[in-house]
């Protein structure tokens, strides 16, 4: 974009007809910068083509405007990408904002491309400096912290993490920016969907045979590099069957093809708290732990005495996995 607005472009969700708690996280972050800068706070959503939020769902956010794109009750990546591509060539943002959650790390680098622009993923913060939107994130698995800016490209995009609902704050879908009397509504413009900017193709399919909600898993079996490939991939999926646990692993394992990338845990991927967290092959690095800090208990089996994950398991186990399994298949039967 060549001739840019002095706005901020947030891409927001809506369930049942009430923002989600990721996008009113995410508003805040926009509403925080916009005052930094003296922007405009304008919102872009899809929602089925029956189903328009109420007002006040939009209420005490600070956004100047919403466009609203009706499409189907279900929608694609692909379809919500053309109708955040549809958004930011409406308003011309310098700022375009995505959560960092599964949707929007798939559809954030299409819009992206589309527009030519930079992508920062994963942000943990940002603020703005002479102009300039400046993009914290860590990296080399959380060792350093990376301050990043865009300074010719606009808009200047980043897909942020955000965490849920706030401490206190009602479940009511208006968030309490401003006092009850001072709550500003946002002008509404709404419109059918944009069509599709292309769909993505399916190269293979990878069945899981665990299909549950990892966040919610009560049990989580990680799977690192230490598993060795394959092989030990299917005896871990064995293993999570027979003790009714959810599969996930770390982004190398995932990176080598071990699980698919939504079985990722961690600064990149998902966060999980479940009551047991069960690590095979895990070395713990900052990263990983980053999205498996909720768990409430850990057992890691590593042949690495050094490994990080040990000292925050409460049972850390030093052995090769190849003398687990033996153990596990006289307790619990054959793993293959």
């Amino acid at each position: 974009m060549n001739k840019v607005n002095k706005a901020i472009l947030v891409w927001l969700e809506v369930n049942r007809g009430k923002l989600t708690a990721i996008s009113r996280s995410l508003a805040r972050v926009g509403n925080d910068l916009a005052r930094q800068g003296n922007h405009k706070l304008i919102g872009a959503l899809m929602v089925g083509s029956k189903t328009i939020p109420a007002l006040n769902a939009l209420g005490g956010l600070n956004l100047s405007k919403v466009y609203i794109f009706k499409g189907r009750p279900k929608t694609t990546a692909a379809e919500r990408a053309a109708a955040l591509l549809r958004a930011a060539k409406l308003t011309r943002p310098e700022i375009l904002l995505v959560a960092a959650d599964e949707r929007g790390r798939e559809m954030a680098p299409m819009v992206a491309a589309k527009l030519g622009t930079g992508l920062t993923a994963d942000c943990t913060s940002l603020r703005l400096e002479k102009g300039l939107l400046v993009q914290t994130r860590p990296a080399f698995g959380g060792d350093l912290i990376a301050e990043i800016v865009t300074p010719t490209a606009r808009p200047q995009m980043a897909t942020v993490r955000v965490s849920g609902r706030a401490p206190g704050e009602a479940e009511t879908g208006v968030v309490a920016i401003h006092s009850p009397d001072e709550i500003l509504f946002p002008t509404m413009e709404i419109a059918p969907a944009p069509a599709v900017m292309g769909d993505a193709r399916i190269l293979k399919r990878t069945p899981i045979c665990v299909d549950d909600d990892l966040e919610k898993a009560s049990v989580v079996i990680a799977c690192g590099l230490g598993l060795g490939g394959p092989e030990g991939v299917a005896k871990a999926r064995i293993l999570a069957e027979k003790l009714g646990a959810s599969l996930g692993a770390t982004r190398a394992a995932v990176d080598r093809g071990y699980l698919p990338a939504d079985r990722q845990i961690g600064l990149s991927g998902r966060e999980i708290s479940p009551n047991l967290l069960i690590t095979l092959g895990v070395s713990g690095s900052v990263q990983f732990m980053a999205g498996a800090a909720g768990a409430k208990d850990i057992i890691a089996v590593n042949n690495d005495p050094l490994a990080p994950i040990l000292a925050l398991a409460r049972v850390g186990l030093i052995l090769d996995l190849e003398r687990l399994w033996p153990e596990l298949e006289e307790r619990l039967g054959t793993l293959t």
